[in-house]
């Protein structure tokens, strides 16, 4: 059994990771700020499997994660795995909250780790989107490359993954790039937080007899991938010495293209097929009116279909050969999650 430690709850794909560990027999130790934690302590108990979980107070900002000495210590000297995942999310638009979570939180756990004792790994939830502004293929190895940042979350995400590339010479880090994260492929189930929820249930919510315009051509690839799948690659690859100081895009290695992927949304959820086409730029402006704003769909998201951007998965892929592991095409789960939304939006 390996002791492991997990920060980023309650995101979905922190629940998620979790379950994981303790079905694989891990002793995880949740990490919780105070408002969650009694929260969390109802989420372990429907965990299942040979492994075990405690839920910890504290905040990855705060000093040895705000934990006191004598727990902090005996924490470290049991660590074996830690997996990061704790950020502000990409709905936050205040550069000095993001940047004291995203960049300094890592900062603090990176310090934290240096005197784990048997610290096996170092797992850092990173996104594919630190690609920023660039185009074309992104290589799992590449990080700076002079791109420019869209959202305050992939600057902030960018920094922090600098950090933790200069801590590869002193700890056995793995850093995961996952895309757009939707819900389960085979429940459907959705983190309601997320922008594809509110992409989608923005189409779902559309009137019968209306044909919504397509940001931009859709001719651009819309890279999504289901949360099982990339709790899952990621476990499997922490467990892999060969993933030690390397990287690893958990995204979808064919994705649809953009057009393609709303059309099926639309078929599943008996709309109709977006028609005609909308710039960008407009669409992100009519986004931000206040009275569309309030709908819930955030004008980021049209960011999403603006850029023709391909990320490479070679690191990947050769640590899941050996596997069945194949991360599923939206086309064979869409379905799924379409119905978990109509049943949780009663639409």
């Amino acid at each position: 059994m390996a002791e492991s430690l997990l920060t980023g709850y309650p995101a979905f794909t922190a629940q998620m990771l979790c379950r994981r560990l303790i079905a694989n027999g891990d002793n995880v130790r949740v990490l919780a700020r105070p408002k969650y934690f009694e929260d969390a302590k109802q989420f372990i108990k429907t965990c299942e499997g040979p492994g075990t979980a405690q839920v910890i107070i504290g905040d990855v900002v705060q000093m040895d994660l705000g934990m006191s000495g004598p727990d902090v210590r005996q924490m470290l000297r049991e660590l074996e795995y830690i997996y990061h995942l704790a950020a502000i999310s990409p709905r936050s638009e205040r550069m000095d909250n993001a940047r004291q979570v995203n960049v300094e939180g890592t900062r603090s756990i990176l310090d934290m780790a240096m005197s784990a004792e048997r610290l096996q790994r170092f797992c850092f939830f990173s996104t594919a989107f630190v690609s920023g502004t660039r185009r074309g293929v992104v290589l799992e190895s590449e990080l700076d490359r002079g791109q420019r940042f869209r959202t305050v979350f992939e600057q902030t995400k960018f920094e922090a993954e600098k950090l933790v590339r200069r801590a590869a010479s002193d700890l056995n880090v793995t850093i995961f790039r996952p895309s757009l994260v939707v819900g389960h492929s085979q429940t459907g189930e959705f983190d309601q937080s997320d922008d594809p929820y509110h992409m989608m249930l923005s189409f779902l919510n559309a009137p019968l007899n209306i044909h919504m315009p397509l940001p931009g051509h859709g001719d651009f690839p819309l890279n999504m991938v289901p949360v099982d799948y990339v709790c899952e690659a990621a476990y499997q690859i922490s467990r892999d010495p060969r993933s030690a100081g390397r990287t690893f895009h958990l995204t979808d290695p064919n994705p649809l293209p953009a057009r393609r992927v709303l059309d099926l949304i639309a078929d599943h959820g008996k709309r109709k097929r977006p028609r005609g086409t909308i710039h960008p730029g407009i669409a992100r402006r009519i986004l931000k009116l206040p009275g569309i704003r309030k709908m819930g769909t955030p004008a980021r998201v049209v960011n999403y279909f603006d850029q023709l951007v391909i990320y490479n998965t070679t690191n990947t892929l050769e640590l899941l050969a050996g596997s069945t592991l194949q991360c599923p095409s939206f086309d064979s789960y869409v379905g799924n999650l379409v119905t978990h939304l109509q049943q949780v939006a009663r639409i």
